[in-house]
């Protein structure tokens, strides 16, 4: 019977071990955006924080809604930051991902040249650029000009781009006044402003504005990382990528030099100063879905009262949040 049990045992053993190894992916792709959601992934890639779970990890950049709706489609990718929002939009549609957690709680400012500009009523008929027409830069805009009795689309003249560097080259020529802007590229404009003997600053802190209406805080759900549906098939694998993310942003925010300096390794056209200086105004804490789905639900509630379609029409059900 010892000998009995003791064969079990070891088989067992065996059994778990070749469980494991089966679970460990060829490869494991990561996507962001060039914002500061790219430096906990750099730091995931460059430590090797994957290696019990891929033999390899790749990190791509998504710059525009189209490559990022391929990376979110296809299958060819298996963890990515994207905007909560787009993450609930995907979800809707079908494809059955899981919003792991959520890391950044706020990058939106209003920046001007106009230093007596401290709140949305003193711009209340001068043209604001805002990017993303219909989708989360716009919502959390025209949100607080309600709540603060303003008509966001007739007491401004709001002029909608494709993207926020759309905004930078029309800001340092003169050509516009005030903007919308996200980090890191409110950090990049008022840094080459100098350079060129122009001033700009962050006249009105979005996240505070939020923060003074009823239920909302001085902070928001505004991105964070989805697992797709490849790598959910391994809940393992999951959770190993939400324990090194957790790592990874906590490092970041206590690393700012090293970070930005690791960023840049994998996004061109952006130097490290301007990532860095963005992290002074990036409220960056990862925390799991499933623990701030109130938060969540509070800011898509706004978001649907504005436009269904920016979270897919629906609020998504409890499959979406983790764990």
């Amino acid at each position: 019977m010892k000998y009995r049990y003791l064969s079990a045992m070891i088989v067992s053993i065996l059994i778990s071990f070749s469980n494991q190894a089966q679970a460990r992916a060829d490869k494991i792709v990561l996507a962001s955006p060039f914002a500061p959601l790219v430096m906990p992934m750099a730091y995931i890639l460059d430590n090797g924080l994957l290696s019990e779970i891929a033999e390899k990890t790749e990190l791509k950049i998504w710059n525009n809604p189209d490559q990022l709706r391929a990376m979110m489609t296809t299958g060819e990718v298996d963890f990515a930051s994207v905007p909560s929002n787009v993450a609930s939009l995907f979800y809707n549609k079908g494809v059955k991902l899981k919003l792991v957690d959520v890391s950044i709680w706020g990058v939106m400012y209003i920046v001007s040249q106009d230093v007596k500009v401290s709140s949305l009523s003193d711009l209340k008929g001068q043209q604001i650029y805002v990017p993303f027409r219909g989708d989360q830069p716009d919502l959390v805009f025209q949100t607080i000009a309600k709540h603060q009795g303003l008509d966001p689309m007739t007491d401004f003249d709001v002029q909608y781009v494709a993207s926020p560097l759309d905004i930078v080259m029309g800001l340092l020529a003169g050509q516009v006044k005030n903007a919308l802007l996200i980090e890191p590229v409110s950090s990049m404009v008022i840094m080459k402003g100098k350079s060129k003997g122009k001033e700009f600053r962050r006249v009105i802190d979005i996240q505070k504005e939020l923060g003074k209406i009823d239920g909302w805080q001085d902070r928001f759900p505004n991105a964070g990382v989805v697992a797709l549906p490849s790598i959910l098939q391994n809940p393992n694998a999951v959770e190993v990528f939400s324990k090194a993310y957790e790592e990874a942003v906590k490092w970041t925010v206590s690393h700012p030099k090293e970070a930005s300096e690791l960023a840049v390794k994998y996004v061109e056209g952006i130097n490290a100063e301007s990532f860095e200086e963005s992290l002074k105004y990036t409220q960056f804490e990862a925390i799991k879905s499933g623990k701030v789905k109130e938060e969540i639900e509070n800011m898509f509630d706004a978001f649907k009262a504005l436009n269904p379609k920016s979270i897919g029409g629906e609020l998504p059900d409890a499959g979406f949040y983790y764990p």
